[in-house]
């Protein structure tokens, strides 16, 4: 829950708002209902036959979202799951109630973290509401009464009487303040801990599931889009006539470039919006038809000042900026004079490239612009930006948008942005009255996204006479980006004299957040210079690792001396967990394993989940690489469903591998070199290697699951390519480098 928000507050000033919604939130009705379904405060819906739809306040981009939080309000509310389904939260119904859903936005692991107690809250608020209800029509005391099967009962008389029936009256009262209701003890709940299966699969097994790109409207006509080709480039003109001809081509309009829509609440940290550019798009009867025409389309593009930037040149920034002094962001003892004293000192430099985060579903929005009304349909992981960008974009009021969050293939952070949403509202505004769905080809998606920035890092450390590790120094410096030095400044492991230093430069594309973000970038190629520290030593990457997280070794004189023994202690634990729990490490010719463990901490205190990963590789002497077996052991807190915990660990891994060994964007001439998955390569199903979680047990509140096994990971694979008899890996991707096997190893 954000700061300052505490129980009785979240209730005050969220839940407790009531009134009319701007819409009617029409939830279809069941079979033989006769009256419609009520809204009760927001939260649920509950039907005629006693049925109850849950309003999920997040984005389902494939993390199971609908299946955990649904499982938060069932605790507490006693809902019958076999009468329970879900439908999305209405954004609109958020903007005008106050922010009553307290969390929207689907980022930073945060749905179950931000949600655990307030979806629980509304559970026990609605079921002390239907139970008082019950009361007065049953002629008994509240305390009594018990729900079975969405109906409330007295055990003493046998009288009972359905949610249909009591909705009116639960949906008309006042919610009771947050003290006056109990939330149910761990050892009475019925659905939290329970790996009860994804409620949204079903659907997408037999296909009935409905993704962004799957609406259908009336009418609908199709749109393909062009954007300026290099980032920052503005429209000077097209040649209209010379596709108006073509099949089945309605329309050809200008795009015009402008916000992009903010990537977190207001209430966090950087809020900026990127910007999107100048584009031109066609509404054709088909997508193929527009997108034909669009392809055959003369535009003329100032391509800007971009015009001349590439990879190189990018390289060469990053490489200049090290030379300069940068901000210190951390400092601890006298790192200069102990790397002046130290036995030996180690040096290296790493490099991480633009990436790209290539979800399956591309970009797509359908939108409806109607006098001064619009409404819009998206995969989108902000809904309430999503419809304050819909109402710009249509010259429209907040209060007369209206927009709908739908399923999403794949988010990873690029759907934070809703560029794609003001592109289709600008089109259907100029369209008025027909649908339209915007479908952004898997070339354009590729080439015009929003890139994590590049980044380039100088390490040096200072050893002792024992080989002990005495000095880190470390300067890093990003492209065009949030600031996010936490990426390497949380480094847990004491070391007496710390100095980190942080730049930036200027890139091109706007920047996005990508599952894992600066952690994600950053802690890896610390884990790969601890594993260049303790081949120095003359010991492995884990008996270094051990021996640095002991507690002792933690200043007391540390403003953060408590977290940093709490890191420590974790650490070392999760460490010799994972270690147990993947045996006996693999032997021959080319093989190795490594070891990485993380938190994603941002700041001292911040309170997260601890992956730590044992990666077992083989190295085939030829340039080839088998990622065989990964184990990976997690305090995550809380577990409101364990298989949905497995399925997080085991979706970061994948990702996280299929960006370290493949994932690379360069720029030439100002223009993205890659266009699909030919030459964006991802990992394969037939590269996954056999993965197995361990979750250890905590009573702790839940933390997120979804983003920190992706920083972990890329440590523990660039470990365990050295430790298999490989070269270093310093710069990403891995298969961009010679993998011939070491003649020491």
């Amino acid at each position: 829950m954000s700061a300052g928000l505490d129980r009785r507050g979240f209730l005050r000033g969220t839940l407790a708002a009531g009134g009319a919604l701007a819409f009617d939130l029409t939830i279809p009705l069941r079979a033989g209902a006769g009256e419609p379904a009520l809204d009760v405060h927001h939260w649920i819906v509950i039907h005629p036959d006693d049925h109850v739809t849950v309003r999920i306040p997040q984005s389902e981009i494939g993390q199971g979202a609908t299946t955990a939080l649904m499982q938060l309000i069932a605790e507490e509310l006693d809902l019958d799951l076999a009468l329970t389904d879900w439908t999305f939260y209405d954004p609109q119904t958020n903007v005008s109630q106050g922010n009553v859903y307290v969390h929207t936005s689907t980022l930073a692991s945060w749905g179950v973290k931000m949600l655990f107690e307030p979806m629980r809250l509304a559970g026990a608020q609605i079921r002390a509401l239907l139970l008082a209800s019950a009361a007065t029509q049953l002629d008994a005391s509240a305390a009594d009464l018990v729900i079975d099967a969405h109906r409330v009962r007295d055990p003493g008389t046998g009288n009972s009487v359905g949610f249909g029936t009591l909705a009116a009256r639960a949906a008309a009262a006042p919610l009771p303040d947050a003290a006056s209701v109990r939330l149910k003890a761990p050892q009475a709940w019925r659905y939290i801990g329970r790996a009860l299966d994804r409620n949204d699969v079903p659907a997408k097994v037999t296909g009935e599931a409905r993704y962004g790109i799957d609406v259908q409207l009336p009418g609908m006509k199709y749109a393909a889009v062009r954007q300026a080709p290099v980032f920052g480039g503005r429209l000077r003109g097209f040649d209209a006539a010379a596709v108006r001809e073509l099949p089945g081509v309605r329309a050809v309009v200008r795009i015009d470039a402008g916000p992009s829509g903010y990537t977190v609440p207001p209430t966090l940290w950087d809020v900026i919006d990127w910007q999107m550019d100048d584009a031109v798009a066609v509404v054709a009867d088909s997508w193929w038809q527009a997108e034909r025409a669009i392809e055959a389309l003369p535009i003329e593009w100032d391509d800007g000042p971009h015009a001349g930037v590439d990879s190189a040149g990018i390289a060469r920034e990053l490489a200049a900026a090290l030379d300069a002094p940068g901000e210190i962001v951390r400092s601890e003892g006298d790192a200069a004079a102990a790397l002046a004293a130290a036995t030996r000192v180690i040096e290296a430099e790493y490099h991480y490239p633009f990436l790209e985060h290539a979800p399956m579903e591309p970009m797509n929005c359908t939108a409806l612009v109607e006098g001064r009304r619009v409404e819009a349909w998206a995969p989108t992981q902000y809904g309430d930006e999503a419809l304050r960008i819909a109402a710009y974009a249509a010259g429209a009021a907040l209060k007369d948008a209206r927009f709908h969050l739908t399923l999403a293939g794949g988010g990873f952070g690029r759907r934070l942005h809703n560029d794609y949403v003001s592109q289709a509202v600008q089109i259907a505004r100029q369209v008025p009255g027909v649908p339209v769905k915007l479908i952004v080809s898997r070339e354009e998606s590729l080439r015009r996204s929003y890139y994590p920035p590049p980044l380039a890092a100088r390490l040096r450390a200072g050893l002792d006479g024992d080989g002990a590790l005495t000095a880190w120094q470390s300067h890093v410096v990003q492209g065009t980006a949030v600031e996010q030095p936490y990426g390497f400044t949380r480094l847990a492991y004491p070391v007496p004299h710390v100095e980190m230093r942080y730049g930036q430069i200027d890139t091109p594309p706007g920047f996005a957040w990508m599952r894992g973000v600066g952690h994600t970038q950053m802690a890896w190629m610390n884990h790969g210079f601890l594993s260049e520290i303790a081949h120095a030593s003359g010991v492995d990457t884990l008996t270094f690792q051990l021996a640095l997280l002991d507690e002792s070794r933690v200043d007391p004189a540390r403003a953060d001396q408590g977290d940093a023994v709490a890191r420590v202690r974790r650490y070392r634990r999760l460490l010799e967990a994972v270690a147990a729990q993947a045996g006996a490490p693999p032997e021959g010719i080319g093989r190795g394993r490594g070891h990485a463990v993380y938190d994603m901490s941002y700041v001292p205190g911040y309170r997260n989940s601890c992956i730590a990963i044992a990666l077992d590789v083989t190295l085939d002497g030829h340039g080839g690489l088998r990622v065989d077996d990964v184990t990976a052991t997690v305090d995550c807190g809380t577990v409101v469903n364990p298989q949905l915990v497995e399925q997080q660990i085991q979706g970061g891994i994948l990702f996280g591998l299929s960006n370290a060994l493949y994932g690379k964007i360069t720029l030439r001439e100002g223009r993205v070199e890659q266009s699909n998955f030919h030459d964006y390569r991802l990992l394969r199903l037939a590269e996954a290697p056999a993965i197995a979680v361990h979750v250890m047990p905590s009573d702790a509140p839940p933390t997120g699951i979804g983003e920190g096994a992706v920083p972990v990971v890329i440590g523990a694979l660039v470990d365990a390519i050295h430790a298999a008899g490989g070269p270093r890996i310093r710069a990403l991707p891995v298969m961009d480098h010679e993998l011939a096997l070491r003649a020491d190893a």
